[in-house]
């Protein structure tokens, strides 16, 4: 029968030994929080220039988009301001011309000049706006008298010649208009045209009183009127 014999082992223990141990477990911790503390505040404080950079970038866009409006704006009423410039001095020439003929008339041994119509269509083929400009052609300051009445004629259904002349005016009964001027005076008639009637040619009929005594005529091919209107609208 085996013996055994029981040894006895003597283990020595610092009497502080735990207070080591639990101190080397704190330092361990610790370290770990501070280590965690410093990569979270690195990892949340990166992102911060990029945040800067990307509202600058914002900021730069929305000025940049300021001023592309404001310039757009400024060049719109430039354009504006040409085209309103253009048609001054197109008027401004038209205007100096008109004078010019008048100042030096091409009919000059006549007491006054009938300058050429301009013939409007108002909303149908039955109604035109016909404007008509008579001016002096002699020195002097008299006032000129007299009247003025125009003759359309053309082909209707029912005869082949048509003359005009107290009914072409929708405003007037007689269709003959006074004429009182020193120096110019224009004159607006709105033509009627009877249905199913062509017109052909316009005559514009001057007749003076004082200080002279004479007739003056005009006539136009009315279609020559209308293309004349045409290229004036373009």
């Amino acid at each position: 029968m085996n013996r055994h014999q029981h040894r006895t082992v003597v283990k020595r223990v610092h009497p502080h030994a735990w207070r080591w141990r639990l101190l080397a477990v704190i330092v361990v911790m610790s370290s770990c929080v501070a280590a965690g503390v410093w990569w979270g505040q690195r990892l949340t404080g990166t992102p911060a220039p990029l945040t800067d950079q990307g509202a600058a970038l914002r900021d730069q866009i929305s000025q940049l988009e300021l001023q592309a409006e404001a310039d757009q704006q400024t060049l719109n009423e430039l354009r504006d301001d040409l085209r309103q410039q253009a048609a001054d001095i197109a008027a401004l020439e038209d205007m100096l011309a008109f004078y010019r003929a008048v100042l030096a008339p091409e009919e000059a041994d006549a007491p006054v000049v009938i300058r050429p119509p301009e013939l409007v269509k108002l909303g149908d083929a039955s109604r035109w706006r016909l404007s008509m400009v008579v001016h002096r052609s002699e020195e002097g300051d008299a006032v000129y008298r007299g009247q003025f009445s125009v003759v359309v004629r053309g082909e209707g259904p029912g005869e082949p010649v048509l003359s005009t002349l107290g009914e072409v005016d929708s405003a007037t009964d007689s269709g003959v208009f006074p004429l009182r001027f020193r120096y110019l005076q224009e004159l607006q008639v709105v033509i009627s045209l009877p249905e199913a009637f062509l017109p052909e040619t316009i005559e514009s009929v001057v007749t003076l009183t004082g200080p002279v005594r004479r007739t003056l005529r005009r006539s136009d091919r009315w279609q020559d009127l209308v293309n004349s209107g045409l290229d004036a609208q373009l």
